[in-house]
């Protein structure tokens, strides 16, 4: 019964160890920030930000696939330099999130992708709905399997009868 709580444990210890990992790549690779942010932090990396293209501000070129715009958070916009890949999801009023560096002399940012806005929430609350209640329920098979198994090898062996035999 003792090897059944250490695997358990070890199971537990690993997907703490996978989610602790998991929040780190979202923090590192997947968070996005505001426009508001992108002004008060001014970062030299690549960062990602999330905003709303503001109506009447897009101006397209299909040919180079370039674009610029304003990308509008609650209370700041900040002017988005586009250069990659023609973009399927350039709209305006479309809210986007663009990854891309920020140029503080220009004082703008200067976009080479363009993605839509991940629902990262309703996807891992799916996973924990749907693994949660399963892990449990392995778990309790598991520990009633081992107890069946440990009160059947502590019972006496299955001994037939030899003179009672019916011939019928």
């Amino acid at each position: 019964m003792k090897w059944l709580y250490v695997r358990w444990a070890a199971l537990l210890l690993g997907a703490f160890i996978l989610a602790l990992l998991g929040a780190r790549h979202y923090r590192s690779e997947l968070k996005s920030i505001s426009p508001e942010e992108i002004l008060l932090l001014q970062p030299i990396r690549v960062v990602r930000v999330l905003g709303i293209v503001q109506g009447g501000s897009l101006v397209y070129d299909p040919r180079s696939h370039q674009a610029a715009f304003q990308l509008a958070g609650e209370r700041e916009k900040i002017s988005v330099q586009y250069r990659g890949e023609a973009p399927e999801n350039l709209r305006e009023l479309k809210t986007l999130v663009v990854v891309g560096r920020w140029n503080s002399s220009a004082r703008q940012f200067e976009a080479y992708e363009i993605s839509l806005i991940p629902n990262y929430g309703f996807v891992a609350s799916a996973y924990l709905i749907g693994i949660i209640p399963i892990g449990f329920f392995l778990f309790s098979m598991e520990r009633k399997v081992e107890l069946l198994y440990n009160k059947i090898r502590s019972t006496k062996l299955y001994q037939p009868e030899e003179d009672g035999v019916d011939q019928g």
